[in-house]
């Protein structure tokens, strides 16, 4: 498979089973919302559908291969895997809202209040996509931040857990100027999100 895939949470996607603005895990603890929600693109994120069911952050995927020089590009076939010397690995990518934590991953209502937030792209293996769904299967994650620790930066190893509410919805009911703001960067960043998965080349 080549070129990218759109996806949600709970969704087949065919290039999950077939095997800038980006964040940069360092140690430490952080809360964030996925903000990709639908309807993003029109400014007005939806967080439950007409029936009052949750609704599903959006994803992309694509399956990518690595050449010193180069970077990251996306696996056209056989000639690009060639190029690369092996097979090339699915990988997942989406766009968050980092909010400011404490040391502890401990919310700072001080910055929250003053307007402090981050919106990046991150980029992610499967297998952590997996972790996400069962998680998003219990704790919607349209309704739910997420804690990330990140324990090992350089290996990207990190645990999840959902938070009882989501910051990105209750601003949406209490506060539209800093919520706005938060869509009109987030748009912008979820837009070009597949550039921090990789380029899209021609062999030549």
């Amino acid at each position: 498979m080549s070129g990218f895939s759109d996806f949600t949470l709970g969704s087949s996607a065919p290039i999950l089973s077939s095997g800038k603005s980006r964040w940069k895990p360092e140690k430490g603890k952080y809360r964030v919302t996925f903000v990709a929600l639908p309807n993003l693109e029109d400014g007005k994120p939806v967080f439950e559908d007409e029936d009052g069911n949750p609704t599903n952050p959006s994803f992309k995927g694509g399956r990518r291969l690595y050449k010193q020089g180069v970077g990251y590009f996306l696996d056209h076939g056989p000639e690009y895997q060639k190029i690369a010397g092996g097979p090339s690995k699915t990988t997942v990518a989406t766009t968050l809202v980092f909010w400011p934590t404490s040391p502890n991953g401990v919310l700072d209502k001080t910055r929250f209040g003053n307007g402090d937030f981050e919106v990046k792209t991150w980029v992610f293996s499967v297998d952590k996509y997996r972790q996400l769904e069962s998680i998003n299967a219990e704790f919607p994650l349209s309704q739910h931040d997420l804690n990330i620790t990140v324990t090992d930066a350089q290996f990207h190893k990190m645990s999840f857990a959902p938070c009882k509410d989501s910051l990105f919805k209750a601003l949406s009911e209490k506060n539209k100027d800093f919520y706005n703001t938060i869509i009109s960067v987030a748009k912008t960043v979820h837009a070009n999100v597949q550039n921090d998965i990789a380029q899209d080349m021609t062999l030549d």
